[in-house]
């Protein structure tokens, strides 16, 4: 008896948690956005619901396309919004019949889920869905055969505010949503399965805080697609880490791609006394600023990219410091900075920044982590390697107080006026 359990333990292990280890988590085959365009999918899973049509006139308002995963029993009982949602140009994708995990399902009914679904959702729709996401994600053996014989292509994510969530206020899933927001990103949201006016309040704040980032929201077939495995893996890690950390993206006050991000830290180094008097001692607060790794993709297309590096800090270097004084997560920070390999270390030094030799374990973490990051952004790919080996981290810091003296936009009066015209920013 214990054998015959140990052996179903065991098949159950390889056909359902195996499978959604890879394909769930791991995201093998799935749609992902590439992260050298300019767009952002927003997908809504659940649905319809009885908020779906307010987050439908919230999209139509700001002029956004998405995807809706369509559980079929819901699409039923509501078929006036399937109907609006195809005329209104969004894309619809298969949920399930029902929404329930696979990994209660059997197998059999894993494949008649999908199957069966797929001609629900087409007989309701008027159009054969081409993608599909599982409840919650899971998957098992069965599910993924299932959808690779109707050919429909898996769909998960990689930012998910936790909409459903009574927990989470309008402001924390906006935040969410604009923090972790990165070219080639897919939003998962709610608009079924409960109360989802949350859901449209804060795309409704959201929307015009992504154009703002440079990403047009767009439905799945619209989306740009990446099929390099290491650029997914990292993304997956990125976003993660921006959440984890609280990373900020800076918005271009020029237009065109964000080119630095932002973050609030203690400083780890040694006692330091900058040109302007400024006293960073270790544990007091400073900004660290970060790259965007696909502006870093952009700037490494060509031999000049360590003097187009150079020119991006200087115009991003406006935006920061407006960041920092606006956003009263900065309040407190005495510096700003961050660790670099960029050739122009030494060019970028002419803009106030003071270097910091880097010692010991932390150089080294930060040369290899530094140096996977270049392998797989810049243009040259693992080629560039060679040159890396010529490079040392450098720590760059600048004070607020120069910051602020040198590029914070000062408010231009006019008539007795305020007349500034670039308004506070940050996540």
């Amino acid at each position: 008896m214990i054998i015959v359990l140990g052996i179903l333990v065991l098949l159950w292990v390889i056909l359902y948690l195996v499978p959604d280890l890879f394909w769930h988590h791991l995201q093998w085959g799935s749609v992902q956005g590439a992260r050298d365009s300019h767009q952002i999918a927003l997908t809504f899973d659940d649905g319809p619901g009885e908020d779906t049509g307010a987050i439908l006139d919230v999209l139509a308002a700001h002029h956004a396309k998405a995807t809706f995963f369509i559980v079929v029993e819901a699409a039923e009982r509501h078929p006036d919004l399937i109907r609006r949602m195809v005329d209104e140009g969004h894309t619809l994708g298969l949920h399930g019949i029902r929404h329930r995990s696979m990994y209660f399902y059997t197998p059999w009914a894993s494949i008649y889920t999908i199957w069966h679904g797929a001609r629900l959702l087409e007989h309701l729709s008027g159009k054969p869905p081409r993608f599909y996401r599982p409840p919650w994600g899971h998957v098992n053996f069965f599910t993924w055969w299932a959808w690779r014989r109707a050919g429909l292509t898996p769909v998960f994510w990689t930012i998910a505010p936790d909409d459903w969530n009574p927990r989470h206020d309008v402001e924390r899933i906006t935040h969410t949503i604009v923090q972790c927001a990165v070219p080639g990103a897919i939003v998962v949201l709610h608009d079924g399965g409960g109360d989802r006016q949350r859901t449209a309040q804060a795309l409704d704040q959201a929307l015009p805080r992504l154009r703002q980032l440079n990403l047009d929201p767009v439905a799945l077939e619209a989306l740009a697609t990446d099929r390099t495995e290491l650029r997914r893996m990292w993304t997956w890690w990125e976003v993660r880490f921006s959440k984890g950390w609280d990373i900020d993206t800076v918005p271009s006050s020029l237009g065109g791609d964000p080119v630095l991000r932002l973050g609030h830290i203690r400083f780890r180094g040694p006692r330091l006394a900058l040109p302007d008097g400024t006293t960073l001692s270790p544990g007091d607060s400073m900004a660290e600023i970060h790259f965007g790794n696909p502006a870093l993709a952009q700037l490494s297309k060509n031999a000049t990219g360590g003097l187009r590096a150079f020119h991006a800090v200087l115009r991003g270097l406006t935006d920061v410091a407006d960041v920092v004084a606006t956003n009263p997560k900065y309040a407190d920070v005495l510096a700003v900075g961050g660790i670099t390999l960029l050739d122009a270390s030494s060019a970028i030094e002419k803009l106030g920044f003071t270097r910091v030799k880097i010692r010991g374990w932390q150089k080294w973490s930060m040369w290899i982590y530094l140096a996977i990051l270049m392998s797989i952004y810049h243009a040259q790919g693992w080629r560039t390697l060679r040159r890396f080996v010529k490079l040392q981290p450098v720590l760059l810091i600048m004070s607020k107080k120069h910051l602020d003296d040198h590029y914070l936009r000062r408010p231009k009066v006019v008539d007795g006026k305020d007349r500034n015209s670039l308004p506070a920013r940050g996540c």
